[in-house]
């Protein structure tokens, strides 16, 4: 009798534990909206400010811009993975990699430019070699997206349950 109590304790814990995630999720979901909303808003914002007033060389108001789209991108990501975690209830590897190639060359571009107003300085060669770490690392995160799609893996089964014939959890 005491073992069906600890299952039933069990159940509601869980349960509880579920719904909890559930709505930190949708915070989080929530939160992340607001924050790509408004820094799109802010990136035009400043991008046409810039334009308009002349102060920056267009190709500096791109830079930016295009830095500040790159951010608002890497959020929307985020978005797309934590509504997918509370539609699907699983959590995916394979976005976050895409998150983090995107931050990479969202700096590579940033350095990029750096560099070019660095060129006669001891700056420069620290910011190829950044450049060089980021894009080893673009290659490490493709090459970990390749192998996600291209290997088989199976998902633990939970304790209590087991395959069946077909290697389907019951």
């Amino acid at each position: 009798m005491a073992a069906g109590g600890d299952d039933k304790g069990r159940s509601i814990l869980a349960d509880l534990f579920r719904r909890a995630e559930y709505l930190l999720y949708v915070a989080v979901a929530v939160s992340l909206a607001v924050a790509g909303l408004v820094l799109f808003v802010q990136v035009l914002y400043e991008f046409v400010n810039d334009v308009v007033s002349e102060d920056v060389a267009i190709s500096g108001a791109l830079l930016k811009a295009l830095d500040g789209l790159l951010l608002v991108f890497i959020i929307t990501e985020l978005l797309h993975t934590v509504t997918s975690v509370i539609s699907e209830n699983v959590l995916s590897t394979e976005p976050f990699l895409v998150v983090g190639i995107v931050a990479a060359i969202r700096r590579v571009i940033v350095a990029t430019a750096e560099a070019g107003d660095s060129a006669n300085s001891g700056e420069f060669k620290d910011l190829m070699l950044e450049i060089g770490v980021l894009f080893g690392g673009v290659v490490a995160l493709g090459a970990t997206i390749f192998l996600l799609r291209h290997t088989h893996r199976q998902e633990p089964i939970p304790a209590g349950e087991q395959p069946d014939s077909a290697g389907e959890k019951n």
